[in-house]
């Protein structure tokens, strides 16, 4: 993955997946992630869409790797004002990056080229390359997208400068001596510590010291959002286009937060109370969040009292973060948000927990062999509500775009329909930006709200200090891992139900709602052993799973009365019959059906040739909950050795896991 970037003293960093549309099961992820110091990367909803990546159970990839293609790159610089070719430059190799508005350079730094001409030759590698132009004394230049083989480019550099500007402090007196962060579309700058004191994320992170009239400058940086300043006497955070009118940077007094936790009718002692800074989606687009992130945590005490001397003037978050859980990385037991939005100098009074109504419940995991202790998960409670219809959303260009893509015949059809995907989605970023920046987006995105259930050991849990509303539960209990910095362990089962929490007379109430006993079925793991089975077919025959030992069996569980299976048929029917004829592959279909007449005329009309085992009615039979079987159709493939190669399998999903199955030995 490879891009060109010509430039005089700097490179681009390797930076951030830029997050488009975030459900509400990845909300706490993302936040937990900025939280605990890092950016969690989420798959942006509206990406267009990948090639599915299998694992054996070995955890290795299997499938053929996409090919290498070899770009020869040529081009001339030139003064743009003269038309002469620049007698020096530099070229710095990338590619673009994921989010396809941005771009990742390489980290080895420029090519310096004379004369006016360069000819470079790159790896492309899934993404187009680039070329980036910079010269001492010229503004930069990017081609953008290279999609040809072999392409000669003409640049033409204009002189000019960076961002520059002066800092005053906040009495309006120049600050001489402060440091100031030039912060690019991919760098980030950490405040952390009491008194939130700056780190840079990466060495790459620029910075500079105001002179003795407080002013600053910076090379040109084609990539330059914001300068960030802060220091004892305030802080600024000012985007780098404001500069071009108004090249002030004036500090704005720290602001103090002083507070209480109460957890139910009690105060909160010896708890952790985390602050951060709070920020819609798009709000910094086309960054993912703002230029800096801030990192501060205290313990509240005996009272359950606590205080943040040292604040931004902007938009934060107060949470407590209860004992629960294997924290880790990424994931942080975040519960009880409140936003804040603070001004220069002030002191603000916050009040966390106290308010509301407990919600309890049991949870109960069938089909797991080992022991599972519930004081391990961490699982939330988040508030509900509708996304309102003036928020712009990617529904449409999304649609047309995956259309598109069916439709394309060629490379260049394709290219055009990513460039049109690309400038359309931009489009709206805007205007989600321009939304989130309205009264009604800042109250829609700063309304929501999470809650971690509090387990015991047996699986039963409490969530205090829940206020009246709707709110949706979400139980994604995972398999419990030793390397606690793994981002993703496996889900074990899930269940979502909405829930609807009274009004609490007064604001508070100790009655509990009570949720009751929540089953949950575990799901079979990758690497896991299948149960066998003995079954009667519709011929009245006996099918057995160990029959397949030594193929490929793709094993998938239906009923003639369930719609979402003869949906599935047509994907069913073309995966059998790409491979009914290779002697690794094996397929069973098993009904679960009351009436094996209506099972048998069924498997008949939808031509369903390959062997039907008849389980009878779900609840007469123990095979679907050693499975893990929750919806219909269940698919899932197994290899030769008995064990689970791919479970969840659904859609284009079911042939091309039995196709690089069958292509990995």
């Amino acid at each position: 993955m490879v891009v060109i970037a010509v430039r005089a003293h700097y490179f681009e960093p390797r930076g951030f997946v830029m997050v488009s549309k975030l459900t509400r099961a990845a909300v706490c992820f993302f936040l937990a992630g900025l939280w605990g110091g890092g950016l969690l990367s989420v798959a942006a909803a509206q990406e267009p869409p990948v090639a599915m990546k299998l694992l054996d159970a070995s955890g290795h990839a299997v499938g053929s790797q996409a090919p290498t293609i070899q770009v020869k790159v040529t081009g001339n610089v030139l003064d743009a004002e003269t038309g002469r070719p620049l007698p020096a430059f530099h070229v710095t190799t990338g590619a673009q990056d994921r989010d396809r508005r941005s771009f990742d350079w390489t980290e080895q730094g420029p090519l310096l080229f004379t004369k006016g001409a360069f000819t470079v030759l790159l790896a492309k590698e899934g993404m187009p390359p680039a070329v980036l132009i910079e010269a001492e004394g010229y503004l930069p230049q990017c081609s953008g997208p290279i999609r040809g083989l072999e392409t000669n480019l003409i640049f033409q550099l204009k002189k000019g400068g960076g961002p520059a500007g002066v800092v005053l402090t906040p009495e309006g007196h120049p600050a001489a001596g402060r440091t100031v962060y030039l912060s690019r579309t991919k760098d980030l700058l950490y405040l952390e510590g009491t008194n939130l004191t700056p780190r840079k994320a990466s060495a790459r992170l620029r910075s500079t010291t105001t002179d003795p009239a407080g002013r600053f400058s910076f090379a040109p940086d084609l990539d330059a959002f914001s300068v960030v300043v802060a220091d004892d006497a305030g802080f600024a955070d000012v985007p780098v286009l404001e500069l071009t009118s108004s090249p002030r940077v004036r500090l704005q007094p720290w602001a103090r937060v002083e507070g209480t936790l109460n957890m139910g009718a009690k105060a909160g002692p010896n708890e952790t109370v985390r602050l951060v800074g709070a920020f819609a989606m798009f709000a910094y687009y086309p960054r993912p969040m703002p230029p800096y992130a801030i990192k501060v945590a205290t313990t509240t005490d005996a009272a359950g009292r606590f205080v943040f001397p040292r604040v931004p003037p902007v938009d934060v978050k107060l949470c407590h973060l209860p004992k629960v859980g294997q924290a880790g990385d990424d994931r942080l037991p975040i519960t009880q948000i409140t936003n804040c939005a603070l001004k220069a100098g002030e002191t603000r009074f916050v009040t966390l927990g106290g308010q509301g109504r407990p919600v309890v419940g049991r949870v109960v995991l069938k089909n797991y062999p080992k022991s599972l202790d519930w004081r391990e998960q961490m699982l939330w409670m988040e508030s509900l509500a509708p996304e309102p219809a003036e928020c712009p959303n990617f529904d449409a260009i999304s649609k047309e775009y995956h259309a598109a893509r069916r439709a394309a015949k060629s490379q260049e059809d394709r290219d055009a329909a990513e460039t049109r995907y690309v400038a359309e989605y931009d489009r709206i970023a805007r205007q989600l930006r321009a939304y989130y920046s309205s009264p009604e987006g800042r109250r829609y995105w700063f309304s929501r709200r999470s809650y971690v259930l509090r387990f015991a050991q047996d699986g039963s849990f409490r969530v205090d200090d829940v206020p009246g509303g709707k709110y949706v539960l979400t139980l994604d209990p995972r398999e419990p891992e030793a390397d606690l910095s793994r981002r993703k362990w496996p889900v074990l089962d899930s269940y979502c139900r909405e829930i609807d929490v009274p009004d609490s007379p007064g604001g508070r109430s100790d009655t509990p709602l009570d949720l009751g006993l929540i089953n949950m079925v575990a799901q079979l793991m990758n690497g896991e052993l299948a149960p066998d089975f003995s079954a009667k077919t519709l011929e009245d025959k006996t099918v057995k799973l160990s029959d397949g030992l030594g193929k490929y069996t793709l094993l998938v569980f239906w009923a003639a009365g369930n719609a979402p299976s003869a949906a599935a048929m047509p994907d069913l029917k073309e995966t059998y019959e790409a491979f009914k004829n290779n002697p690794r592959f094996a397929m069973i279909g098993l009904s679960l059906d009351a009436d094996a007449a209506a099972a048998r005329a069924f498997a008949v009309k939808n031509n369903m040739d390959w062997t039907q085992g008849f389980l009878g009615p779900w609840s007469g039979s123990p095979l679907p909950e050693q499975y893990g079987v929750k919806d219909l159709p269940f698919v899932l493939l197994i290899d030769p050795t008995g064990r689970v190669f791919a479970g969840g399998l659904q859609g284009g999903n079911i042939k091309s896991a039995v196709d690089a199955a069958l292509s990995h030995e």
